[in-house]
């Protein structure tokens, strides 16, 4: 377990918190830890307590992408495990699928028909001498005749054609052919190897066995297959606001939409294992020894609220108490902005997300689904990207990435849904997901669209 190495680290106090109707929007300085994590984040050499004035602080914000490449450099994928076939659909190959031999193993028929030797033609007919199913051995083909054969059955020795029974006139012994038919050597006969030879590679590790691929991974024979163990997410939601679900809060309160929000995103993902969310207050110490004790039993950890920079935020803090490198803390998007990356010091991704319930969704799907991607052994980048037409006159800020909810009207069109801010959850409500405006870029036009769910189809799909 990871034991804290004491509050070397002193955090202001005194501060008022916030008291509005979202998660975690206060704002908290740690000085000292926050100039560390410049000089770390940023290659800033020498940082003083004040900040610079010389850039515009949005411009000075580190991009999306950038620090997410940093971070997902520091992540090692989870150990491998030995599964049957069976259960392997949606997990992540840990192993290259070779062909045991060659696709297809001989020669076989492409078409219902009759297989005959080129040579032998033109003849006004051929005697039917047997017939060849598929899963049979086949005899060899005599001199002057045909043998009746089905789709995948094997090609007889002698023969290098087949003719499609819908071309001949059938009789109960022999066939009779036009004069006008023309047969080619090799017509119909799916080449022995041709789709690859023994000993290729057919699947890469670190892919998503999907339904083709375990069509391969049974095709060769594997009854068991070698994949990454799935990666354990653990959930904590913070903030002394936030109550259960089913808890009648005050006016000051809020029931917590974030630990929901996020099992649904990680729940029917295969080679995710979403751990129950838990909650802890806005006390440094129990959330030290909370954080702690959610590390020892997780892959990787999703922290809502607390990162910020209010004198109650103490999330980065005790993540470097704990002895977790910061890689970013504020990158210049919205909404989500304050939210931070680390890595414990067992390697195991940490993500903290602003408290806001759109900036949750929105960070954990564009930013922390990235991680956990690596984390569990597959790229970064999703296989499979979704570009929508977006209408509007709305512009993203000058030095901001922006991801505002967008609804699926049909035709490859999506409407954008611009709420009240980022703790406006009943406009997200009504999105599928949203789309990605660069730094200030208008709304319209061709834009990369991301549902909220990481598994299955699209929305109305």
């Amino acid at each position: 377990m990871l034991v804290p190495s004491g509050d070397r680290f002193g955090a202001p106090r005194g501060g008022a918190g916030s008291h509005g109707l979202v998660h975690r929007h206060h704002e908290t300085r740690c000085a000292d830890l926050e100039a560390a994590a410049i000089r770390a984040t940023e290659g800033i050499r020498a940082v003083t307590r004040k900040r610079t004035t010389a850039l515009s602080p949005q411009a000075a914000l580190r991009k999306p992408d950038e620090a997410l490449a940093a971070l997902c450099t520091r992540i090692e994928p989870t150990p491998h495990e030995t599964i049957p076939w069976s259960d392997a659909t949606d997990r992540v190959l840990a192993e290259s699928i070779r062909l045991d031999r060659p696709s297809p193993a001989c020669d076989v028929s492409a078409m219902d028909g009759y297989a005959v030797r080129s040579a032998d033609l033109p003849v006004p007919s051929l005697d039917v001498v047997g017939e060849i199913e598929p899963g049979r051995e086949a005899a060899p083909l005599p001199h002057h005749s045909a043998l009746r054969i089905f789709t995948g059955a094997m090609i007889p020795a002698g023969a290098d054609a087949v003719i499609p029974r819908e071309q001949v006139r059938e009789h109960e012994d022999r066939i009779e052919l036009p004069p006008d038919l023309n047969v080619t050597s090799g017509q119909h006969i799916r080449r022995q190897g041709e789709n690859a030879a023994a000993g290729a590679t057919i699947c890469e590790l670190g892919r998503l066995i999907t339904p083709a691929r375990l069509t391969a991974i049974a095709s060769c024979g594997q009854a068991s297959v070698r994949v990454h163990r799935r990666v354990r997410v653990g959930v904590l939601v913070t903030g002394n606001e936030v109550k259960p679900v089913d808890a009648t809060p005050e006016a000051w309160e809020l029931r917590d939409s974030n630990g929901a929000a996020l099992l649904g995103m990680l729940s029917h993902v295969g080679w995710i294992e979403p751990l129950e969310p838990q909650h802890v207050g806005d006390e440094r110490s129990k959330l030290c020894e909370r954080i702690a004790r959610m590390l020892d039993r997780c892959d990787a950890l999703c922290i809502t609220g607390g990162v910020s920079a209010g004198d109650h935020d103490y999330v980065p803090c005790v993540l470097r108490e704990l002895g977790c490198e910061i890689v970013f803390h504020k990158l210049a998007i919205r909404p989500g902005k304050p939210m931070l990356g680390a890595i414990d010091p067992e390697g195991r991704p940490v993500f903290g997300l602003p408290g806001n319930p759109v900036s949750v969704m929105v960070t954990a799907r564009r930013l922390a689904a990235a991680g956990l991607r690596v984390r569990g052994g597959l790229s970064a980048d999703e296989e499979h990207s979704v570009f929508v037409e977006v209408s509007g006159s709305a512009t993203a800020p000058p030095y901001l990435h922006w991801f505002p909810a967008a609804r699926l009207i049909g035709d490859g069109r999506a409407e954008p849904l611009l709420g009240k801010g980022s703790g406006d959850w009943v406009t997200a409500a009504a999105s599928d997901g949203f789309v990605e405006i660069p730094p200030g870029e208008a709304i319209e036009g061709r834009r990369r669209f991301r549902p909220w769910a990481l598994a299955g189809g699209l929305p109305g799909a």
